[in-house]
């Protein structure tokens, strides 16, 4: 699902506010969120300003937001009086959105979602953390709280201290979603580190990324045109045949006969990051590593979206990462290409450039790969094609039928 992107509005004057809707109005974003803990005027002045906001912003959805300084908010929001304000927005019903947070008071949250059983102006149950990022556990146990107390949202935002962290975002995301497909989620992580959320966390479920046109109201917000060129990329649609399996099960050779039989271009992935880095795949292992080599795969695959129909080979490692997969799956069919360990080692023998295997050109350490590989082959793919023994026409014959290409 592409998330819609939202910008804030974060300036204090009601001049200012006004005129930073009216410009959101005209970008090609989906949502805008007023800040109100950033209002330098009075209370009472509030709902008239969302009725201005939102006929400003046309169709564009508004949230409308109050946060304390605990909730990383303005201090200057304190002056408000958090649940009385709440609920006269949804009184009115001119947003779209109030964000309230969970963790606040769930009894009087609770009250709120049943008193306001049929509202228009939806609730996001929210959670923050800006010092660390909870347990993946941890972030379904809130975002579950969230449903339970009837909100019509769930929103988690944390602060990671590793890569890792972002990575449990996604993994909680995901768990939660599975769980409960037709809750709405929106989750992120802040700050430089938690970047990649903004990009990529609806590949795992979250509907909604923050961006930015201008101030940012969190650590971490984008550019929106950034975040839009990656949508745009990312959520073209399913147009490509993308090939994955361990080295040696003829993607190179398959992925040739693909794009002779349906007129499509070919990508060699490790071809494409060679070419960029103007080295060899092997020159890479050696000098910079295969940590390095695998964040070249990830950051490529964006790339491959804005690409016209294409038969896309991949490196024999691509799939072993989760964001990688969901990237490529949004753009096309993944199919897994199989072959025996007996198959593989007659065909990449000779081979100087598996750099994988330097040292250990033997069946058994194939066999041992292959084992340890297979789950995350087998997770990824779409589509499973047995290459033993087989002509290349009969094998990409099978894909196209597979995918529905003829």
């Amino acid at each position: 699902m592409r998330p819609k992107i939202c910008i804030p509005i974060v300036e204090s004057l009601r001049d200012a506010i006004a005129a930073q809707a009216k410009k959101i109005a005209g970008l090609p974003v989906e949502m805008a969120e007023w800040r109100i803990d950033f209002y330098a005027g009075y209370e009472r002045e509030i709902p008239g300003i969302i009725r201005e906001l939102k006929k400003y912003l046309g169709q564009k959805e508004l949230i409308a937001t109050l946060r304390t300084e605990a909730e990383g908010g303005e201090e200057n929001g304190s002056r408000f009086d958090y649940f009385s304000l709440a609920e006269e927005i949804i009184a009115q019903g001119a947003a779209d959105y109030v964000d309230l947070e969970i963790e606040r008071d769930s009894g009087r949250i609770m009250e709120i979602c049943k008193k306001n059983a049929d509202r228009r102006t939806k609730i996001i149950g929210s959670c923050h953390d800006f010092r660390k990022t909870p347990s993946a556990g941890f972030l379904v146990e809130m975002l579950e709280k969230a449903k339970m107390l009837g909100c019509d949202v769930g929103k988690f935002a944390c602060m990671p201290k590793t890569v890792e962290d972002t990575y449990r975002v996604f993994s909680a995301t995901a768990a939660m979603k599975e769980k409960f497909p037709d809750f709405p989620l929106i989750t992120m992580s802040m700050g430089k580190i938690g970047e990649i959320s903004r990009l990529y966390g609806g590949l795992y479920g979250s509907e909604v990324s923050f961006g930015t046109a201008g101030k940012e109201s969190a650590p971490g917000q984008m550019d929106y045109r950034r975040m839009k060129e990656v949508f745009d990329s990312l959520y073209a649609g399913k147009r490509h045949i993308v090939l994955i399996g361990f080295m040696g099960v003829g993607k190179t050779t398959i992925s040739c006969e693909l794009a002779k039989m349906s007129n499509r271009e070919e990508i060699d992935t490790d071809c494409r990051i060679a070419e960029k880095e103007k080295q060899s795949i092997s020159r890479i292992f050696s000098t910079k590593g295969e940590e390095y080599f695998r964040n070249l795969e990830t950051d490529m695959i964006d790339g491959l979206g804005k690409l016209p129909p294409s038969v896309i080979s991949c490196g024999g490692g691509m799939a072993l990462r989760d964001l990688n997969v969901r990237k490529l799956r949004a753009m096309g069919d993944i199919v897994l290409l199989k072959a025996e360990p007996e198959t593989i080692w007659e065909r990449v023998r000779h081979s100087k450039s598996r750099p994988i295997l330097n040292g250990n050109m033997n069946i058994e350490y194939i066999k041992k790969l292959l084992k340890e590989r297979a789950p995350y082959y087998e997770k990824a793919a779409e589509h499973v094609v047995m290459t033993d023994r087989r002509m290349p026409e009969e094998i990409a014959k099978e894909i196209l039928e597979k995918c529905g290409k003829i």
